[in-house]
């Protein structure tokens, strides 16, 4: 069989280029990192001002709820290309915008000492925190492939 030199230039070319914008764009495991890191660090931070959640203090709960505030932009602008860790993602966005939601809440109807709403927060936040558990459950077992 007899191939054309040109073939013999395009498929070297053909494949170089293949594999140039393969490693550009990022893999399901830095994209896993990536997530993974920005949620360490809001669990992190949101332990740090509250003092493991020990702290009743308005200020270090409304810190707590600007952590999870910045974590859900950090993930938001988080550039994600797998479908199933796009629905991660919105699911980690989704309880941190609620749950700093809720704290807020809570902090307001504390203030304001609104017993009621204060509940309603309070139950708001543990319901927001929900998904926490199965979110970073998922994520892992997707993540390292079993």
């Amino acid at each position: 069989m007899h191939f054309p030199t040109r073939y013999l230039v395009l498929l070297p070319l053909a494949a170089a280029i293949s594999l140039l914008t393969a490693s550009c764009s990022e893999n399901k495991i830095s994209q896993c990192n990536k997530i993974i890191k920005i949620a360490n660090e809001a669990v992190s931070q949101a332990k740090t001002v509250t003092n493991g959640g020990q702290a009743s203090d308005p200020k270090a709960m409304l810190k707590a709820a600007e952590a999870m505030e910045q974590a859900s932009q950090k993930m938001t602008n988080l550039p994600v290309n797998d479908p199933k860790l796009k629905d991660y993602q919105t699911g980690f966005v989704r309880m941190y915008r609620d749950t700093s939601k809720a704290t807020r809440d809570f902090v307001a109807a504390f203030n304001k000492k609104d017993r009621t709403a204060a509940e309603k927060a309070l139950t708001n936040l543990q319901q927001a925190t929900i998904p926490e558990k199965q979110l970073v459950g998922d994520i892992n077992i997707y993540c390292s492939g079993k």
